[in-house]
C-alpha cells in the first residue's frame, strides 16, 4: 500500500528475475544471474495517496432513557471511507465522534400538595389531611402520569397540647364512728408529666369520678342510764379551708377568668394539705367573669318613609356582631347604648282637606294612634279612607322560624289619619319569615390516646356547623346538646418498674464552632426489653441533646489595598484575600465560606485626565496616474503640549480621515487571464478553473501598472474562466442511500413509521455492493404519549390555554413535544420561534467587509489577518447574531430572513445561515456562518444544502453527521452563500 493516505507518498515493489513462457503463457521465477544482462530496476516508486480520510457511519438513535426530565440517547458508530469500506476506529479520530445526545429536556408531571386541614383532636394526638394531585402546567392529570415513589403523602400526626385527666385520690374516714354514714375524696384535674391542677373545665365532666360514698360501721349502742355522759378520748383534728381575694378579670370585655388563693389550714392557721380538707366542700378556686359585653351594634340602612307626604316613620335593623362581623346573641352587646330602630321622616306636605279645616294632621301626631303591622293591599272604604301600609322590618331569627313586622295606619285620600277604616280588611302587621336552617353539632373521629396505660384522655372535634359545612361560634347551637369532645381512655395500670435509659453521646455535629450532640433516650422495662416512651411518661425524661464546640473555624482575612492601577482618571484597585485559622495558619480557600468572601478588587478614582486631540498633517500624492486612486495622511493623537501619545487615548470617533479618493484622467482596460488549475477530480467527468480579471492600465513613470476593475470596463467577450475535464472512468462503489421518515401512523399513541432504503451508486444506479450490516432500518415505533389536545402551534396555545403573553410553551410537533417561544400572542396569529441554547456565540451570521489589494492572492494560508494588505470598503458587509430563529410549523423550515430576534452589531442586517465577502478571486473565502441547534430537539435533514453566488463564489462547509452543527465559510470576489430553498431550512424533529 502507498505510504500516504492523502497525498504524495511512495510503495515498496517485489523485483524478481523471472522466465516467461510462450507456450503456455506462464511466467516462472529464476536466479537473479538470468538477468545479470539488464539494470535491476528500484524496489520504491512515488504514489498518491487517494485522500480517503475516515469518516463515522452511525446506526439510528435508540428510543430515549427517559421520557421526560432529561435523558439520554445512544447509537453506534462505524469509521468508514468514502466508498464504505470498515476502517480502524483510528482512522477517524479527526472527526468528533457522537454516540450520545440529551433528549426530552422538558418537565415530568409533578405533585402538587393543598394546604394541611385543621387537626381533627383538640388535644393529644391525632391526624390531620390534606389534597394531593398530579399537575402538568396548568394541567391536572391521572395519578398514574407522576412518580408514585415521590407522592408527597396526604395524612400525617398532629401534636396538640396534652389532655387533662382526672385523678382521684384515698378516701377519707367515715363521717361518724358507728352506724350509716359517708365518707368523701381529692377529686382534681390534671395535666402534663408533672400532673399540675388545672381548672376541672379542663376535664371532660362527664367522666369525673365520685368524690363521696356510704359507709357502714358497726351499729351504735344505746347511751348508759347513768345521767353523767362519758366523753369521748378521740378528738379529730380541727381544718378549714381558706381563701384569698378575687384576681381581676383576665378579659376586659366579655367572658373571662377570675381566681383566687385556696388553701387548706389547721386549727393553728398553718398550711396542711389538702386531703386533710377532703371531707369538706372545697371553694371555688375559678370562676367565669364579665366586665363589659365584647359584641357591637351594627345598624343597617333605613326604611323608605312609611308615608308619602306629611311626617312618617323609618325603621331599620339593629343586630349585635362580633370583630369578624358574625352575628352573635344580642346579650354579648351592651343593652344601654342600643341604636334607635325606628325614628321619624318628612316627606312633601299634604294638600289640605278643605279651605276652612285648619292645620292637617300627620297619622303619627294622633296620641290615640297605634302602628299595626301590614300587608301590601289597600281597601277604599267611605269617605275614600284606605289602609297605608310600611316596609317589611328584618326577621327577627337568624335560623329556622322568625317573624317581621310593619306599620300599617288608616289614612283619606289626602293623606291625613282617619279612624273609620273597614277593620276587617286591615293588612297584617305581621308575618312568619324563614332565614334558612339552624346549624347543628357536628363532630370527628377520636384521636389517638394521650397514654399507653394509666388513664389517659382522647379527643375530637366538636364544631356547630350547617349541612353545607358553614361554621358558626358555639353559642348558635344547643349548648347543653354538645357532644362531649374528650374521653378517658386506657385506664389500665402500667407496669411500675419502667424507666428511662440513655445511649453514648454522638460525636460534636461540627468540626469547628459552636455545635451539638445526640444520644438516643428509650423506655425500658426492668428486663430490659424496650416499651413505648408513654410508659415512662411520668418520669423525668433525660435530655437526648447537649451543646459542644470544636475548634477554630477558619475565616477570610484581607491585606491592605493597593495603589490605584492609573495615575489619572478611573482605575482598580486590588488586596490579598485569603482564608486562615487563628492568626497565622493558613487554609485552603474551600474551607472559608465562598458567600461571605471579601472583594479583591474595587474601582478607584485618580485626578482629572489631560485632554487629548488629532492632528492631521498635509496630504501625500494620488497613488495612481490615471484612473481612481486613492491618497493618505498622517493622523496623530496629541496632547495639551502638542506631543504625540498613542492613539488609544483620543476619541476614535472624531478620529480625521487619513485616506481620501482621487481622480486623475483615465486608464485603459484589458483582460488578464491565470493558469489553467489542476483538474477538479482524479477520475470522471471535472472541470478546471483560471483567474480571468479585468484591469486598468496605465504608464508610470518607465513601468506598466495594473489595478482589478469590475469585468463591465473591459472590451469585448470575457475569456472563459472554467472548462471541463476527463482523466479516467472511476471505480464503481455504492452506499446506502435513505429517504426521509414518514408521519407516526397515529396522532397519539404508538404507532410507526416508516422511509425508503436504497444501495445506490455513483451514478445513482441500483446495486447490491452494500454492508448489509450497516443497512439503516426502515421502519421504527413513533410515540405520542401525551394528551393528544396539547397544542400544535402557538395559536392553539391561545384556544386551549387562553394565555396571551410572549413566551415558551410546549408544543406537540411531529409527536414530539418541543418548547416554542410564541411571540405575539396579543394577535391573531402569533409566530413561532425556537430558543438557540448557546445563543448567539454559535449562532451568527456574516459578512467580511475587508477587500484585498490584489485580489489574486490568498495571504496567510487563507487565515483571517485584520493588518492584512486591505481597505475596508465593502458596503455589503455586517455581522447579525441569534438568540431565537423563526420556524414554519407546516413545512419545518427555518425561515432565515427573519431577525425578529436578532442583533446586528456591525454594518447590514445578515440572514440566517448566510456567509459572503469581497475579499479575493484566488479561492479564499473570509465571511462566517454558524448555526447549533443542539439541545432545541430539532436539527438539520440531509437535504439541507448551499448554493454559491456571485463572481470567483466559494464556499466550504462542514456539517456534523446528526444535522444539529453546521459551520461555513463563503466569499469570493465578490461572492457569498445562502441556502439552497433561498428563505427556508429544513429541519426534522430528532
Amino acid at each position: 500500500e502507498c505510504s500516504a493516505q492523502c497525498g504524495l507518498g511512495y510503495r515498496t515493489l517485489d523485483i524478481y528475475c523471472a522466465k516467461y513462457s510462450r507456450l503456455d503463457g506462464k511466467t516462472e521465477k529464476v536466479d537473479d544471474g538470468f538477468c545479470s544482462s539488464h539494470p535491476k530496476p528500484s524496489n520504491r516508486e512515488k504514489c498518491s495517496g487517494e485522500c480517503n480520510t475516515g469518516g463515522w457511519r452511525y446506526s439510528a438513535w435508540t428510543e430515549c432513557s427517559k421520557s421526560c426530565d432529561g435523558g439520554t440517547q445512544r447509537r453506534r458508530a462505524i469509521c468508514v471511507n468514502t466508498r464504505n469500506d470498515v476502517l480502524d476506529d483510528s482512522k477517524c479520530t479527526h472527526q468528533e465522534k457522537v454516540t450520545i445526545q440529551r433528549c426530552s429536556e422538558f418537565p415530568c408531571p409533578q405533585w402538587k400538595s393543598g394546604d394541611w386541614s385543621e387537626c381533627l383532636v383538640t388535644c393529644g394526638k391525632g391526624h390531620k389531611h390534606r389534597q394531593v394531585w398530579c399537575q402538568f402546567g396548568e394541567d391536572r392529570l391521572n395519578d398514574r402520569m407522576c412518580d408514585p415513589e415521590t407522592k408527597p403523602t396526604s395524612m400525617q400526626t398532629c401534636q396538640q397540647p396534652e389532655c387533662a385527666s382526672w385523678q382521684a385520690g384515698p378516701w377519707g374516714q367515715c363521717s361518724v364512728t358507728c352506724g350509716q354514714g359517708y365518707q368523701l375524696r381529692a377529686v382534681k384535674c390534671i395535666i402534663g408529666t408533672y400532673m399540675s391542677v388545672v381548672d376541672d373545665n379542663d376535664c371532660n365532666a362527664a367522666t369525673r369520678p365520685t368524690d363521696t360514698q356510704d359507709c357502714e360501721l358497726p351499729s351504735c349502742h344505746p347511751p348508759p342510764a347513768a345521767p353523767e355522759t362519758r366523753r369521748s378520748t378521740y378528738s379529730a383534728p380541727r381544718t378549714q379551708w381558706r381563701f384569698g381575694s378575687w384576681t381581676p378579670c383576665s378579659a376586659t370585655c366579655g367572658k373571662g377568668t377570675r381566681m383566687r388563693y385556696v388553701s387548706c389550714r389547721d386549727e393553728n392557721g398553718s398550711v396542711a394539705d389538702e386531703s386533710a380538707c377532703a371531707t369538706l366542700p372545697r371553694p371555688v378556686a375559678k370562676e367565669e367573669c364579665s366586665v363589659t359585653p365584647c359584641g357591637q351594634w351594627k345598624a343597617l340602612d333605613w326604611s323608605s318613609c312609611s308615608v308619602t307626604c306629611g311626617q312618617g316613620r323609618a325603621t331599620r335593623q339593629v343586630m349585635c356582631v362580633n370583630y369578624s362581623d358574625h352575628v352573635i346573641d344580642r346579650s354579648e352587646c351592651d343593652q344601654d347604648y342600643i341604636p334607635e330602630t325606628d325614628q321619624d321622616c318628612s316627606m312633601s306636605p299634604c294638600p289640605q282637606r278643605t279651605p276652612d279645616s285648619g292645620l292637617a294632621q300627620h297619622p303619627f301626631q294622633n296620641e290615640d294612634y297605634r302602628p299595626r303591622s301590614a300587608s301590601p293591599s289597600r281597601t277604599h272604604v267611605l269617605g275614600g279612607n284606605q289602609w297605608r301600609t310600611g316596609p317589611w322590618g328584618a326577621c327577627s331569627s337568624t335560623c329556622a322560624g322568625g317573624s317581621q313586622r310593619r306599620v300599617v295606619v288608616c289614612q283619606d285620600e289626602n293623606g291625613y289619619t282617619a279612624n273609620d277604616c273597614v277593620e276587617r280588611i286591615k293588612p297584617d302587621e305581621q308575618r312568619a319569615c324563614e332565614s334558612g336552617p339552624c346549624p347543628q353539632w357536628a363532630y370527628g373521629s377520636w384521636g389517638e390516646c394521650t397514654k399507653l396505660c394509666g388513664g389517659g384522655i382522647r379527643t375530637r372535634l366538636v364544631v356547630c356547623q350547617r349541612s353545607n359545612g358553614e361554621r358558626f361560634p358555639d353559642l348558635s347551637c344547643e349548648i347543653l346538646d354538645k357532644p362531649p369532645d374528650r374521653e378517658q381512655c386506657n385506664t389500665h395500670a402500667c407496669p411500675h418498674d419502667a424507666a428511662w435509659s440513655t445511649g453514648p453521646w454522638s460525636s460534636c455535629s461540627v468540626s469547628c464552632g459552636r455545635g451539638h450532640k445526640q444520644r438516643n433516650v428509650y423506655c425500658m422495662a426492668k428486663d430490659g426489653s424496650h416499651l413505648e416512651s408513654d410508659y415512662c411518661k411520668h418520669l423525668a425524661k433525660p435530655h437526648g441533646h447537649r451543646k459542644c464546640r470544636g475548634g477554630r473555624c477558619p475565616k477570610w482575612k484581607a491585606g491592605a489595598w493597593s495603589q490605584c492601577s492609573v495615575s489619572c482618571g478611573r482605575g482598580v484597585q486590588q488586596r490579598h484575600v485569603g482564608c486562615q485559622i487563628g492568626t497565622h495558619k493558613i487554609a485552603r480557600e474551600t474551607e472559608c465560606n465562598p458567600y461571605t468572601r471579601p472583594e479583591s478588587e474595587r474601582d478607584c478614582q485618580g485626578p482629572r485626565c489631560p485632554l487629548y486631540t488629532w492632528r492631521a498633517e498635509e496630504w501625500q500624492e494620488c497613488t495612481k496616474t490615471c484612473g481612481e486612486g486613492s491618497r493618505y495622511r498622517k493622523v496623530v493623537c496629541v496632547d495639551d503640549n502638542k506631543n504625540e501619545v498613542h492613539g488609544a487615548r483620543c476619541d476614535l470617533s472624531k478620529r480625521p480621515a487619513d485616506r481620501e479618493s482621487c481622480s486623475l484622467q483615465p486608464c485603459e482596460y484589458v483582460w488578464i487571464t491565470g493558469e489553467w488549475s489542476e483538474c477538479s477530480v482524479t477520475c470522471g467527468k471535472g472541470y478546471k478553473q483560471r483567474l480571468v480579471s479585468c484591469s486598468e492600465i496605465y504608464t508610470g513613470k518607465e513601468n506598466y501598472e495594473y489595478s482589478y476593475q469590475t469585468t463591465i470596463n473591459c472590451p469585448g467577450t470575457q475569456p472563459p474562466s472554467v472548462h471541463p475535464c476527463y482523466l479516467r472512468e472511476c471505480p464503481v462503489s455504492a452506499t446506502w442511500r435513505v429517504g426521509n421518515w414518514g408521519s407516526c401512523s397515529v396522532s397519539c399513541g404508538v404507532g410507526v413509521m416508516q422511509r425508503s432504503v436504497q444501495c445506490l451508486t455513483n451514478e445513482d444506479q441500483p446495486s447490491h455492493l452494500c454492508h448489509t450490516d450497516l443497512k439503516p432500518e426502515e421502519r421504527k415505533t413513533c410515540r405520542n404519549v401525551y394528551n393528544c389536545e396539547l397544542p400544535q402551534n402557538c395559536k392553539e396555545v391561545k384556544r386551549l390555554k387562553g394565555a396571551s403573553e410572549d413566551g415558551e410553551y410546549f408544543l406537540m410537533i411531529r409527536g414530539k413535544l418541543l418548547k416554542i417561544f410564541c411571540a405575539g400572542m396579543h394577535s391573531d396569529h402569533p409566530k413561532e420561534y425556537v430558543t438557540l441554547v448557546h445563543g448567539d456565540s454559535e449562532n451568527f451570521s456574516e459578512v467580511y467587509g475587508h477587500r484585498l489589494h490584489n485580489p489574486t492572492e490568498c495571504p496567510y494560508n487563507g487565515s483571517r489577518r485584520d493588518d492584512c494588505q486591505c481597505r475596508k470598503d465593502y458596503t455589503a458587509a455586517g455581522f447579525s447574531s441569534f438568540q431565537k430563529i423563526r420556524i414554519d410549523l407546516t413545512s419545518m423550515q427555518i425561515i432565515t430572513t427573519d431577525l425578529q430576534f436578532a442583533r446586528t452589531s456591525e454594518g447590514h442586517p445578515v440572514p440566517f445561515a448566510t456567509a459572503g465577502d469581497c475579499y479575493s478571486a484566488a479561492k479564499c473565502p473570509q465571511g462566517r456562518f454558524s448555526i447549533n441547534l443542539y439541545g432545541t430537539g430539532l436539527s438539520l435533514t440531509e437535504s439541507a444544502r448551499w448554493i454559491s453566488q456571485g463572481n470567483y463564489a466559494v464556499s466550504d462547509i462542514k456539517k456534523s453527521p446528526d444535522g444539529t452543527r453546521v459551520v461555513g465559510k463563503c466569499g469570493g470576489y465578490c461572492g457569498k452563500c445562502t441556502p439552497s430553498s433561498g428563505t427556508g431550512l429544513e429541519v426534522r424533529v430528532l
